[in-house]
């Protein structure tokens, strides 16, 4: 088959061994359907426990790069969402620091672990909150960014739905703490491809919304799945087989060519995680 060698990322997934198929499981199935990278993020606990998940997501890393043919890489952070949930047990001060303490100990984690390539996912709310959340919100985000450009990582950010302002926004803080743009992804992006060229920042955009009218604007994204891997919630957000699959149709249909999937999924990645994923 067409591209069958090329490598194949998935920007932002999520492996669950107590409610989901599990680390190995996932890997596996992703490998089959032609997937080759993943990157995988921790999942929020709203349990008080905020870097727990962090430990977790280190030994499946290990795991699947000991036990499959997945390269995979991560990122450590705190959902925003989590916020929302401490602020109902203590003060939204309080709530912060400990928040601020957790992306601490993911910075110690990035710098111990090389397969540890940033932050996230971290930022804003994607519902509405009052206006202290959100300003603590933005106060934690700008601490991550910072926290990104000492350890010369990237961050994948968590928020509302992408608008033109929103990334200049990120764009500005991001330089405010002197952190390349570059290095900043917007997950679940719409289809900003042409902003992110504008401002900077990488978009990544959900596997189901690449078509051919988005390619021809720029290749300059990465794919995602947001796979949240719960068997209450089968193929949410998007299965894990959807980005090789979604791949390889546009290739089969011309839409784009290996060059094309080279520079989304290879080129485009390394970029963002300064890692060479060989090839």
């Amino acid at each position: 088959m067409q591209g069958e060698k090329l490598i194949i990322t998935d920007n932002h997934a999520h492996v669950d061994n107590s409610r989901g198929l599990g680390a190995i499981k996932v890997a596996k199935t992703f490998y089959n359907a032609g997937g080759r990278v993943l990157i995988l993020l921790n999942k929020p606990t709203f349990d008080g426990n905020l870097t727990r998940s962090m430990d977790i997501l280190v030994k499946d890393i290990e795991k699947i790069n000991k036990e499959t043919n997945v390269k995979a890489f991560g990122l450590v952070g705190v959902h925003p969402a989590e916020l929302t949930y401490l602020s109902k047990y203590m003060p939204l001060e309080e709530a912060k620091e400990k928040i601020i303490k957790a992306i601490d100990y993911a910075s110690s984690l990035i710098e111990r672990y090389d397969f540890l390539v940033g932050i996230g996912e971290v930022g804003r709310p994607h519902y509405e909150v009052d206006e202290k959340i959100l300003k603590i919100s933005n106060e934690i985000l700008l601490y991550c960014m910072e926290k990104a450009k000492d350890l010369d990582s990237s961050i994948q950010i968590h928020a509302e739905s992408s608008t033109e302002e929103q990334f200049k926004e990120f764009s500005e803080m991001a330089k405010k703490v002197g952190l390349n743009p570059e290095r900043v992804v917007k997950h679940h992006c719409g289809d900003m491809v042409l902003e992110g060229e504008k401002y900077g920042i990488f978009p990544s955009i959900l596997a189901n919304r690449v078509n051919e009218d988005l390619v021809k604007k720029s290749l300059r994204f990465v794919m995602e799945t947001d796979y949240i891997d719960d068997l209450k919630r089968p193929g949410a957000v998007l299965g894990i087989k959807t980005v090789p699959r979604i791949t390889k149709k546009l290739l089969d249909r011309g839409i784009i060519d290996e060059d094309g999937v080279y520079k989304i999924h290879k080129e485009n990645i390394e970029k963002i995680y300064k890692i060479n994923l060989g090839g």
